[in-house]
């Protein structure tokens, strides 16, 4: 009896484990499947990502203006206001020589030895004389990114100046120095951006190398050694000029009446190559809104304008002073007078 018993039980548990081996098997089947079921979901739905990727790629590729077009444009843009301010330069540095020259010195003379702080005659000349539109054209591609940079679109300021006046027009640059925000100039019109520009390089003590340099021999490629204070690269910045005045063939645009130039030999196709590069990475730089220009000169340009200030006031109160005196001598006189 206890046999059949334990028999019956034993078929009765084979048969119950069966039945749940069965039916867990079944969901492990139908688990198995609902996962093969999300994997090709989810391949379906990374299939359909990478399609829309490579569609916004050539999206993307189709609306981006070539190089060559941004270059095209920028030079056609900037050219006619330069050629304007570099003839408006030249014209009274002509002038301006002539009556030197003749020792006819000028009240005009005497004015613009004031205004670019110099004493001598020759210090005059070597700020008047304009350097060659190669170089500005090529600063002006680099810090401005070929005209695509933020400080250009939005404030014309194609040469990366600071402003410390809270007063003028001027926007304000992402990066920081320290804490310290930048500011840069912004201006009407991108002529009066490049008039700025040549008077920065003027009058800044930071360039008397430079103007000196582009009054007795203004070669383009020994002047860019000179413009290491202009960006904070120093030495570096001069080379990357060399490469876009040369790769871009710029010396085509320079005054030959000021410039003599031996005909250059054309690049080989690894110094093309090599020219290139440099010039990209320099223009990458511009068009991330980073500023490059040099704090030195933006400093002189403070310092500068901080010195004609506290003239300004010691004059004023110099004639003020000036003024109460006469007015007591005036005073003094007229008790004279009425006593007598």
């Amino acid at each position: 009896m206890k046999k059949n018993y334990l028999v019956g039980m034993s078929i009765i548990v084979l048969f119950l484990f069966g039945y749940f081996f069965q039916l867990q098997n079944k969901q492990i089947q139908k688990l198995t499947k609902e996962v093969e079921t999300l994997t090709k979901k989810v391949e379906l739905l990374q299939s359909s990502e990478d399609k829309l990727k490579q569609e916004l790629e050539k999206y993307t590729k189709k609306k981006q203006i070539p190089v060559s077009v941004k270059k095209k444009r920028f030079i056609n843009m900037m050219l006619p206001a330069l050629n304007d301010v570099y003839d408006e330069l030249k014209t009274r540095y002509l002038k301006v020589k002539k009556d030197i020259d003749a020792n006819n010195i000028t009240d005009e003379i005497k004015k613009l030895k004031e205004f670019y702080s110099v004493k001598t005659n020759q210090e005059l000349l070597y700020a008047l004389k304009p350097h060659p539109k190669s170089i500005a054209l090529a600063q002006g591609a680099m810090e401005s990114a070929w005209g695509q940079s933020r400080f250009f679109k939005e404030a014309n300021n194609m040469f990366g100046v600071w402003s410390f006046n809270k007063d003028e027009p001027r926007i304000a640059a992402n990066s920081k120095r320290g804490t310290k925000t930048i500011w840069l100039k912004k201006y009407s019109s991108v002529k009066e951006a490049i008039k700025d520009y040549y008077e920065t390089l003027s009058k800044s003590a930071a360039f008397k190398g430079f103007r000196k340099q582009n009054y007795e021999n203004p070669n383009p490629y020994l002047l860019v050694k000179k413009l290491d204070r202009y960006s904070e690269k120093k030495a570096l910045y001069g080379k990357e000029l060399a490469s876009v005045i040369k790769y871009n063939d710029f010396t085509k645009y320079d005054d030959k009446d000021f410039i003599v130039q031996k005909e250059e030999a054309k690049l080989t196709q690894e110094e093309q190559k090599e020219e290139e590069q440099i010039e990209e990475k320099a223009i990458q730089e511009a068009a991330s809104d980073e500023v490059t220009t040099s704090e030195d000169i933006q400093k002189e340009e403070q310092e500068s304008s901080s010195e004609e200030k506290k003239e300004n006031i010691e004059t004023q109160n110099s004639v003020k002073t000036e003024t109460k005196e006469n007015k007591k001598e005036d005073t003094k006189a007229t008790k004279q007078e009425q006593t007598k």
